[in-house]
């Protein structure tokens, strides 16, 4: 029999920890919500170093230079990776990760991976392939953001962890999971350095890095593949692994969604032969560097520009320019005097034939889904992430015009 003194004790402990716990879970929303919110200041300097570090690299013409500046662009490229990796953790650990799904082809899938992985892959001597079997469901309601995450981060590890001459193949199959779903079955496999089975064990476990001769060289934050399974658990998936040291090394994703009714659409484009001679664009953006970079890609494919440095200066050029002068408006979403969103509102909402059809795309180093959101319910065309790349810029500006 437990006292009547002893009851009350553990009352009040029970009661002490629950103020502990309820302490510590607003400090660490305090820290989540701070570095939410200094995210964007922090990488926007950070994009305007890689993008002077690449045009640096691309125009200089001496190999010490361009060596010089080719370290500084990975060093930065690095610096943001590790950066949304603590951002994302934090968000998946507060609870406060959102899945959007939405109809995605396995077509588009494919391509935007291999524009992004083919170049990696060529620049280290690895053949790079991506299979389909048995596909049955060409579109399928997924969060294709974070579909792209997943698998950007095993793709992108089996080429860091992969020799020269070496290879890494992702292939995509299909079966019926039940009740009218389908089951993806996702496959990286690589022929690479391998894994431990010691660390194959604990492989997910945040900052769990294997330190050894073969990758003493090689950077990682140690919160990818921690990443990747939050992800793929949050989907309601499922990931294994099999690798053996100096054999290699297959990451197995099986994810069960519904099929997308009618086809959704390709973004098959690459944008690396456009000509966008006679359009306009009006780029905007309270940072100077960053206004002359993406005057610069532009000017590359043909476009003829104007620049304003925020959301006012912008609506007045519109409001003063003759109808249908401008076809695109490239817009920085945080910005003073008045921001893109309300800017791109504004715009919207003025009574001329347009205002309604000119293009916009909101430019922003904060890319969640909710920005997304946030930037297509403002009037925007698509929103697209910091630091621009040219390809991606150059793809999504055909579609758009096409």
């Amino acid at each position: 029999m437990h006292t009547e003194e002893e009851y009350l004790a553990a009352v009040k402990e029970i009661a002490e920890l629950k103020g502990e716990l309820s302490r510590a879970r607003r400090n660490y929303e305090a820290v989540t919500d701070f570095m939410s919110r200094t995210s964007h200041d922090i990488r926007t300097p950070m994009n305007s170093i890689i993008g002077l570090a690449k045009l640096g690299e691309e125009e200089s013409n001496g190999r010490a230079v361009k060596e010089y500046f080719r370290k500084i662009r990975e060093s930065a490229e690095y610096q943001l990776e590790i950066l949304g990796d603590v951002l994302d953790m934090a968000r998946i650990e507060s609870g406060k990760f959102t899945l959007y799904p939405e109809a995605y082809s396995l077509e588009s899938l494919a391509e935007t991976l291999t524009s992004i992985i083919a170049p990696l892959a060529e620049e280290k001597g690895i053949t790079f392939s991506a299979e389909f079997h048995d596909i049955f469901a060409a579109s399928l309601m997924i969060d294709k953001l974070r579909l792209r995450q997943i698998l950007m981060n095993l793709l992108s590890n089996a080429v860091k962890f992969t020799p020269e001459n070496g290879r890494v193949t992702l292939t995509v199959s299909q079966m019926a999971a039940g009740n009218g779903r389908v089951r993806t079955v996702f496959t990286v496999k690589d022929n690479g350095i391998g894994m431990s089975e010691k660390f194959t064990a604990d492989m997910f476990k945040p900052f769990t890095q294997e330190r050894t001769a073969a990758t003493a060289e090689i950077q990682g934050s140690g919160l990818g593949l921690s990443i990747v399974r939050n992800l793929v658990d949050l989907m309601g998936g499922d990931i294994r692994v099999k690798s053996q040291v100096g054999v290699g090394t297959e990451f197995i994703v099986e994810i069960d969604c519904d099929p997308a009714s009618g086809n959704a659409e390709s973004e098959k484009s690459s944008g690396t032969n456009c000509d966008f001679s006679g359009k306009r664009a009006l780029v905007v953006d309270d940072h100077s560097i960053n206004r002359i970079l993406e005057v610069k890609l532009l000017g590359r494919v043909g476009f003829e520009t104007d620049s304003a440095s925020n959301g006012y200066e912008c609506l007045k050029k519109f409001m003063a320019s003759e109808i249908g002068y401008y076809d695109v408006i490239l817009m920085d979403v945080k910005m003073p005097v008045m921001d893109g969103l309300e800017a791109a509102g504004k715009i919207r909402a003025l009574e001329r034939s347009d205002s309604s059809t000119v293009k916009m795309i909101a430019m922003s180093a904060n890319a969640y889904p909710e920005d997304i959101e946030r930037s297509k319910a403002s009037g925007m065309d698509l929103h697209i992430a910091k630091p621009v790349i040219p390809s991606v810029l150059y793809s999504e500006l055909s579609r758009l015009l096409r």
